[in-house]
């Protein structure tokens, strides 16, 4: 099977384990277009599975961290990250929903994530890219949550995927106000 092909199942079955985490092997295997034998084939179990997605998410979280990590200003690398997060959504909603609190591998994985991506605003701050006054612990805050709210909308139906990354980086970074600055009410 091509890659592609295979990329594009993975994201699927990614999907359907986070919208029915209880469901058969023969769900996950429709959400994905494939037979069940298929599934049973290639994946073997739903827990194998789960193993080959946790897996590729992790790999999605280290791609998002050498973005973080490129020669580029920082407004071009958010942009590029917010493209990333969108493209790999499904694996990143997976992660986030297989997360048992309390898993020492999970709060590690967190704790790293909470850390770079801390790091990756002060940066930007640091380079004038990026305003002050907000903490760079804030931001990355501000990051995730906007991020899940926008997949959990997309995966309901609420909002279209296409321009997703756009208005992200878009409310992201100017917000919702026409004028942009908190300032501009006094």
């Amino acid at each position: 099977m091509e890659t592609g092909t295979r990329e594009n199942e993975l994201k699927k079955l990614a999907s359907a384990l986070c919208t029915k985490p209880g469901g058969s092997a023969r769900d996950l295997a429709a959400a994905a277009g494939i037979s069940k034998a298929t599934f049973y084939r290639v994946y073997s179990s739903k827990d194998h599975l789960e193993e080959i997605l946790t897996e590729r998410a992790e790999e999605v979280v280290e791609g998002l961290f050498a973005i973080t990590e490129k020669d580029i200003t920082s407004r071009n690398a958010l942009s590029e990250m917010m493209r990333w997060c969108c493209d790999n959504r499904e694996y990143l909603m997976f992660l986030c929903r297989s997360a048992l609190p309390g898993d020492s591998c999970v709060d590690t994985c967190r704790c790293s994530y909470d850390d770079r991506m801390r790091a990756f605003f002060l940066k930007g701050q640091q380079r004038g890219e990026f305003r002050v006054d907000v903490p760079a612990a804030v931001m990355a805050e501000i990051f995730g949550g906007e991020m899940a709210a926008l997949f959990e909308a997309e995966s309901r139906g609420r909002i279209a995927s296409a321009m997703m990354a756009d208005y992200w980086e878009t409310i992201f970074l100017f917000g919702v106000e026409g004028k942009g600055k908190k300032e501009s009410h006094e």
